[in-house]
């Protein structure tokens, strides 16, 4: 009897503890175990997303957000920042439609649980803007892109730097629009930003007139881009304290300004010899300054016709090996293939002339070319090895090729010609769209298979 109560005893342990087991791990986890796995799932998305790993970047960010959500529910400001990682995770992918509508939700949630005016709103709108230009619907980014650049103004002034990326951002929705006025206007503004923020002859003003250079540059706007480099250089000249190489460099810059335009050999060439003058008058040595001038010097002449002139040049390169041996492999490699210092461009895209292009599609196309250099940088021998469409563009590219100018190899310091080069070319061209018409099916009498 004693012992059959033992029994009954030890088996009611043993229920207890299994219930009590189940009940622990059925338990839900705590509030403050689901704010430290908050804090942990938002570290490992930070290091995603650092580390340039999106896609599972996006996992970690919804579950995050849902977490968030669980936690202090949908309305609170805490989901501000989980929604803007989402979204931005969703545009590095290019997922565009999801970062837009993430970013909207982003924007709808501060303007409810704050105002319309709080600079919170810039980031979620900013990638609004980008996201509408990703998937081309410009007039729509501009307008996003406004508002963020409004709230800016109202928050920190005209001047304030903070504001250089939307009028980046803007630029390239101008761009999209192909409204080249509205596209000038966010690059000059941030010059009139740099000198009203720093002052107007602060040497970090330069970098703002270097970054409105490049735009010219990429935007063909060689006249706008070398009166900027005139201004640069007139800063610099004037500046005690100025780098001996950042003159240079804007003398080049300069220099190949008027190469590119191609009409006179003078302002061309006439900065690079200033540029050497300045080196000459430094009591320190620039030998690989120096190298950088020369070889401008002659793919300037070269480019010109001034075969003579550039070979002087190429030479004075060479010679810079005695003064310092430690340039011998860089001016090798510098000379080892040709170089294009005259670009006459193969078109990429090839259309009808006046016909009408709503009837069609483009399609890509390729050329390939074999031909040999001249010791003058000439091509010469120049063969269509291959093209599809088969005699689209062979005369177009020929020309190009024709016209181009290279800087010659040297090996040793002498003068090479160049044999076999190649190069392939890849285009799209404007193709007809054809009607497909259903095959004609006559009615006639089958075979006999008895004949």
């Amino acid at each position: 009897m004693h012992k059959h109560h033992s029994r009954i005893y030890v088996n009611l342990l043993v229920i207890a503890i299994c219930c009590y087991s189940f009940e622990s791990f059925c338990q839900e986890p705590s509030r403050d175990e689901l704010i430290q796995k908050r804090v942990e799932l938002q570290k490992s998305f930070v290091t995603l997303y650092d580390e340039e790993r999106y896609q599972p970047g996006v996992l970690i960010a919804t579950e995050i957000l849902s977490l968030t959500e669980e936690l202090f529910g949908t309305d609170s400001t805490k989901m501000i920042s989980p929604l803007n990682n989402l979204a931005s995770a969703y545009f590095m992918i290019g997922e565009y439609e999801k970062a837009t509508e993430t970013f909207f939700r982003c924007v709808e949630l501060i303007e409810n649980t704050k105002n319309i005016l709080t600079p919170e709103l810039i980031q979620p709108l900013n990638g609004i803007g980008l996201s509408l230009n990703r998937t081309e619907q410009y007039n729509q980014a501009v307008e996003v892109f406004k508002r963020a650049l409004h709230i800016n103004y109202v928050n920190d002034g005209f001047y304030n730097l903070d504001q250089i990326d939307i009028h980046d951002s803007l630029t390239e929705s101008f761009i999209g629009l192909e409204d080249l006025d509205g596209a000038n206007h966010h690059q000059e503004f941030q010059v009139r930003i740099y000198k009203n923020h720093y002052g107007t002859e602060n040497q970090e003003v330069d970098t703002s007139l270097q970054k409105l250079a490049d735009w010219y540059k990429r935007s063909g706007q060689i006249f706008s881009e070398r009166l900027i480099y005139e201004e640069i250089y007139k800063r610099q000249s004037n500046r005690q304290n100025q780098t001996i190489k950042d003159l240079v460099n804007t003398l080049k810059n300069l220099s190949f300004s008027h190469r590119r335009e191609g009409l006179d050999i003078y302002d061309s060439v006439s900065p690079l010899k200033k540029a050497l003058q300045r080196l000459e008058d430094d009591p320190d040595n620039h030998f690989r300054l120096k190298l950088e001038v020369l070889l401008d010097l002659g793919d300037t002449y070269f480019s010109y016709g001034k075969v003579q002139s550039g070979m002087q040049a190429y030479q004075e390169c060479w010679g810079l090996i005695e003064e310092d041996s430690s340039l011998k492999t860089e001016i090798e490699n510098r000379f080892s293939e040709p170089v294009k210092v005259r670009n006459i461009r193969i078109p990429r895209i090839y259309s009808p002339g006046d016909e009408s292009l709503e009837n069609g599609y483009y399609k890509q196309g390729f050329i390939s070319i074999r031909f040999d250099i001249d010791t003058r940088g000439r091509a010469h021998n120049i063969k269509i090895i291959e093209s599809d469409p088969d005699g689209l563009l062979d005369k177009e590219a020929e020309l190009a090729i024709k016209r181009s100018v290279y800087r010659p190899v040297h090996i040793e310091g002498e003068i090479q010609p160049s044999k076999d080069l190649i190069t392939r070319h890849e285009f799209q061209y404007y193709a007809e769209e054809q009607a497909i018409s259903e095959p004609e099916i006559l009615d006639q009498p089958l075979e006999n298979p008895m004949t």
